[in-house]
């Protein structure tokens, strides 16, 4: 089967295209009408709050592609590429891909709605419309049939290794317990309570470690997200020396 006969079996319905860059959105949408795939650019102007995006996307589209920066270009949107998707896939349970040029964005803007959202794609990939399309395919499957192994979580132990200032705010770098990798995973100190979006509060955690559920089976550090955050912090001594990852 090619991908043009692919994409008319499996995609039959509009796929929406919301980016702040306009030639962005345009690429996306050749690309994705090169395989017979309908196509709507969202106009900004008209879904500046979250619930008028969610509101267009039920009434307009059944899937979505969305950069996560939607004010770079743009002016008046309230809410981020990150924020939409989570609900759109969450709540209206319409599949989409997220997407993003910015490294940055991935830890402080995307970390927190991770959960509800399976597929990040950089900028580059997205002139690749079997990327897009394979990626809603993969949202669409967990959509239905729940996670694959590799989003899957564990309760374990991560450690707070520093905070640091973001351009979005305060920023934690924790090293997760029980990961493969050796890299820190960057996130919102936000996530572990309000009291530490305040840096003075948040450089307290420095050494400290929490426990959530994480899911150990991500390759890179952009697919890490974790939830179901225990309160308690920890002091490192208190742990064993050896524990095991606890599944969801």
């Amino acid at each position: 089967m090619t991908l043009m006969e692919a994409a008319d079996e499996q995609y039959t319905g509009v796929v929406a295209v919301l980016d702040d860059d306009a030639d962005q959105a345009k690429v996306v949408k050749i690309q994705l009408e090169d395989v017979g795939v309908k196509t709507v650019i969202a106009d900004l102007d008209e879904v500046s709050t979250l619930d008028r995006a969610v509101d267009w996307i039920k009434g307009n589209a059944q899937a979505v592609i969305c950069d996560v920066q939607l004010n770079l270009h743009h002016v008046g949107i309230a809410y981020n590429g990150a924020e939409l998707m989570a609900s759109v896939i969450g709540d209206l349970k319409v599949p989409g891909v997220l997407t993003t040029g910015f490294k940055d964005d991935v830890g402080m803007l995307v970390r927190p709605h991770r959960p509800r959202i399976p597929v990040l794609v950089s900028r580059d990939e997205t002139e690749d419309a079997n990327v897009l399309l394979h990626g809603v395919d993969i949202c669409r499957a967990e959509i239905v049939g729940g996670r694959a192994p590799d989003r899957r979580t564990y309760r374990v132990p991560l450690f707070i290794e520093k905070a640091g200032h973001a351009d979005t705010g305060v920023a934690l770098d924790a090293r997760v317990g029980g990961w493969s990798r050796k890299a820190s995973m960057r996130f919102p100190a936000g996530m572990l309570g309000t009291p530490y979006l305040d840096y003075e509060a948040a450089r307290t955690l420095t050494g400290r470690v929490f426990f959530a559920h994480v899911n150990l089976g991500a390759e890179h550090e952009a697919d890490l997200f974790f939830e179901k955050v225990e309160p308690d912090l920890i002091d490192p001594v208190e742990l064993p020396l050896h524990f095991g990852a606890d599944p969801s």
